[in-house]
């Protein structure tokens, strides 16, 4: 999972007020009780320090947006009277007990929102033809963008009606503007991928011409292709079969991820120098700006670590112990949630994030890093 959309979130100055939100409309008053919900929420967060315009920027922000048809949740956080981040759950947060659901801390409370969206990850659906294609990007919130490339169309049939010679050339002529056609699709769908990171392809529509704009994809980005079995361009080619396919596509890939990761941590945990497990590995790891890939177990709480961590100002600056922090010049430390602290530090150095199953690997403390470098610097 790539963390980068988190990165401005952090960018703000805490403390932050974090919410989890049950938004369902299942029943006839459930605009009343989704109020009851937040005012409720609003006391808690009000007796843990909140300021009224950080809770009345919440507040605006959630009778925007109202209740969802079935069952369906939030998850807002704000600070310095705005709100920074909010995205749409699947589910009611219904994993919370009360006073879980909220929290106002140096540090927004977000490990439950990726534990609940951990399958969400972006993605494109280019459907082409010999002129053109309608390409779809998803992007890690889930927001849908839609770009259409129309190519040249002229001519783009072969045709057996002109003599022998003038036939080849004919042919010759449309297979060179299918080309160039197929060259704008795979132009505009790198830009694309490349702007909104999206790490999986699923490319459907004409064969032959899905193979030329495979051809024509940009080294790491054709790789991210996988072809789907839908074969015609156009708005009733999207239907609910192919959604269902780009679904198991995404799915797939993400297992596909999972499993590289996995494996490559297998490998690399008999040299520390590569790999580290544990709580104090990993944030030591984290405070150095080494790691690029973190592995945490879904079931990882924070009793490792004492259940806080020390924070500074900067992003990488996690420790155990705040002399560590003060050590290097941290202009002011907290003390905040583990796990909390954790993803603050690998969303701002870069890491990525792999969320394993229990069982799938054995961490110590359930929480495992893949290194970037292999060397401590000064």
């Amino acid at each position: 999972m790539k963390l980068a959309f988190l990165q401005d979130v952090y960018r703000h100055d805490g403390p932050f007020a974090t919410v989890y939100l049950d938004t369902s409309a299942g029943s006839e008053d459930a605009a009343k009780a989704m109020e009851l919900r937040w005012r409720s929420a609003r006391e808690r967060l009000s007796r843990q320090g909140a300021d009224e315009r950080t809770l009345d920027a919440l507040e605006s922000n959630i009778a925007l947006h109202g209740t969802r048809p079935g069952c369906r949740g939030r998850v807002l956080v704000a600070s310095g009277g705005a709100v920074v981040f909010h995205d749409e759950l699947d589910e009611p947060p219904e994993q919370f007990a009360d006073d879980a659901g909220v929290a106002f801390e140096q540090v927004p409370q977000l490990m439950p929102y990726l534990r609940m969206r951990r399958t969400r990850i972006p993605h494109a659906l280019a459907m082409v033809d010999r002129i053109g294609a309608d390409i779809t990007v998803v992007d890690s919130l889930g927001h849908a963008g839609h770009v259409t490339v129309e190519g040249d169309d002229d001519p783009h049939h072969k045709s057996h009606a002109a003599g022998e010679g003038d036939e080849k050339h004919h042919h010759q002529r449309v297979e060179e503007r299918w080309k160039a056609n197929a060259g704008r699709i795979a132009e505009e769908l790198t830009r694309q991928v490349r702007e909104h990171a999206a790490e999986v392809i699923v490319l459907g529509g004409d064969v032959e011409q899905r193979k030329l704009v495979q051809d024509r994809l940009r080294k790491g980005v054709r790789e991210l292709v996988i072809e789907t079995g839908a074969s015609h361009r156009g708005r009733h080619a999207v239907d609910e079969s192919l959604h269902r396919e780009v679904g198991e596509a995404v799915a797939t890939a993400l297992r596909s991820r999972v499993e590289e990761a996995v494996g490559e941590f297998e490998r690399a945990r008999g040299n520390r120098a590569h790999a580290t497990e544990g709580w104090k590995g990993t944030v030591d790891a984290l405070l150095h700006d080494q790691v690029s890939t973190l592995l945490w177990s879904r079931d990882t709480g924070d009793s490792g670590a004492d259940g806080v961590l020390a924070i500074g100002p900067e992003p990488n600056q996690v420790a155990t112990d705040e002399t560590t922090l003060t050590a290097l010049g941290a202009a002011w430390v907290a003390h905040v949630p583990a796990q909390e602290a954790i993803l603050r530090a690998a969303a701002c150095t870069r890491a990525d994030l792999v969320l394993v199953e229990e069982g799938t690997v054995e961490l110590d403390d359930g929480l495992g890093a893949l290194l970037r470098f292999t060397t401590t610097p000064e």
